[in-house]
């Protein structure tokens, strides 16, 4: 289990199954907020995407492996918060001119 598609991008959404939480609306942003389930290994990620409409190269979204607790709590606006506290994240998207990195960095959804 090492070594699975999950753990390394780039990621093909064809490898997860997802469930939609709903859109965070926090501050106009409507970032789409699901929760992946690796199709091999059953990791589970919280998943976050935002773009901007009319503003180029703004697409960027989030993953983060998360527990089995989380996935039953976590909101459309909470789930930026729990992504920056997670030591296993990626990132990626046009914004990042990037199909996807480990990222520590902090989270930057807004314009």
């Amino acid at each position: 289990m090492q070594d699975c598609l999950c753990l390394q991008p780039p990621f093909n959404y064809k490898d997860f199954d997802s469930r939609k939480i709903g859109v965070d609306q926090t501050k106009g942003r409507f970032g789409e907020v699901s929760i992946e389930t690796c199709k091999a290994c059953g990791r589970q990620w919280l998943h976050y995407f935002v773009e901007y409409e009319g503003v180029s190269n703004s697409g960027r979204w989030y993953r983060g492996l998360v527990s089995e607790e989380v996935t039953r709590t976590v909101t459309p606006d909470t789930a930026v918060s729990v992504l920056e506290r997670l030591e296993k994240r990626f990132a990626g998207g046009s914004y990042f001119d990037s199909p996807g990195f480990r990222s520590s960095d902090p989270i930057s959804v807004d314009l």
